[in-house]
């Protein structure tokens, strides 16, 4: 699926939440409709042969003013029979029966919703506005109306804790969404987040946190066959607009090296480890962190290793045979 992205920053949004700085992430400003048009126009004739969907990505979709959404889906569909449809973004308590109606009506095919977490104490903490009940009732709403459902989170928001993690975790099984983004909290400048963090009213996660956090998260929802397309902000976000927290360039790589470890570790074997070459560089990357994680936790002086390029990425076995290499 290739999904072209048109960045709408807080437009219809009633109010900047606490953590929130959207030019500062998408880099960009609301796109206009002239733009739009050019841009989906070559979108669809560079990737004739592929699944396509445009998102509109930021801000609060179905609250902008009607007659404004009317115009980007009319502008969009100008390119209907190349398409497979639109995807919006939005908060749950903009979600009713007569929305989903009017997005029927205009070729909508995927919602994601800006969820952060369903922890009623987090919700509150965070001035998110709505109640768990609300996310609850709009992922509902929108799978009985056949939309496919994506549910955004946050783990390390004002309030967060175990407790919260595990109502997070098991009410979007429960939900069973067509997949999952997770975004961990980071401290954007020019935010209330900021205000509190300096103030010390509040205290992000660590990227070690994070990193575990995270791959629990992962973790879970594999088992229950949710898919999580997407961990971490963008890696071109502009550092200097970072004032504290788990963000790091390359974020999606160190949880797929720490479920990678986890994994080998549960299942580890006095053999000769046989990967793929597409995580040689879990290994060998971030100063070898994995590797000496490993060799430490099973008191090795090197790791026998196969390198086998049939393997898919995250794939391994041990094996008696013979290493090609030593690490």
């Amino acid at each position: 699926m290739k999904i072209f992205p048109i960045f709408i920053p807080h437009l219809g949004c009633r109010f900047n939440c606490v953590y929130c700085d959207q030019v500062a992430i998408t880099k960009c400003e609301t796109s206009t409709i002239q733009s739009i048009s050019e841009s989906v126009r070559k979108f669809c004739e560079n990737n004739q042969l592929e699944e396509k969907e445009v998102a509109f990505f930021g801000g609060t979709f179905t609250n902008i003013q009607k007659e404004k959404q009317q115009a980007y889906f009319d502008t969009v569909n100008e390119h209907k029979d190349k398409i497979k449809g639109i995807r919006i973004s939005t908060r749950p308590d903009s979600i009713n029966q007569n929305i989903l109606d009017f997005c029927k009506d205009n070729n909508v095919c995927t919602i994601e919703l800006g969820i952060q977490s369903f922890d009623e104490s987090v919700l509150k903490s965070s001035k998110r506005g709505y109640n768990s009940q609300t996310a609850i009732e709009s992922c509902n709403l929108i799978k009985e109306n056949n939309f496919v459902l994506g549910i955004q989170l946050m783990p390390g928001l004002p309030g967060f804790n175990s407790g919260s993690l595990k109502t997070t975790i098991e009410t979007t099984i429960k939900l069973n969404p067509d997949f999952v983004r997770i975004y961990p909290t980071i401290v954007l400048k020019n935010t209330e987040l900021e205000n509190w963090y300096k103030n010390g009213e509040y205290s992000p996660l660590s990227l070690s946190e994070s990193i575990e956090i995270v791959s629990q998260m992962i973790n879970r929802f594999k088992e229950k066959k949710i898919q999580v397309i997407k961990v971490g902000l963008h890696s071109d976000i502009d550092e200097d607009k970072i004032i504290a927290g788990p963000y790091h360039q390359s974020f999606g790589e160190l949880i797929r090296a720490e479920m990678l470890k986890v994994d080998i570790l549960n299942n580890f074997k006095t053999k000769t480890l046989e990967i793929s070459p597409a995580d040689i560089s879990l290994f060998k990357g971030f100063n070898s962190k994995m590797l000496k994680e490993i060799k430490q936790k099973k008191k090795l002086k090197n790791l026998p290793i196969i390198i086998n390029r049939n393997f898919e990425k995250d794939k391994f076995i041990f094996t008696d045979a013979q290493p090609d290499e030593n690490w």
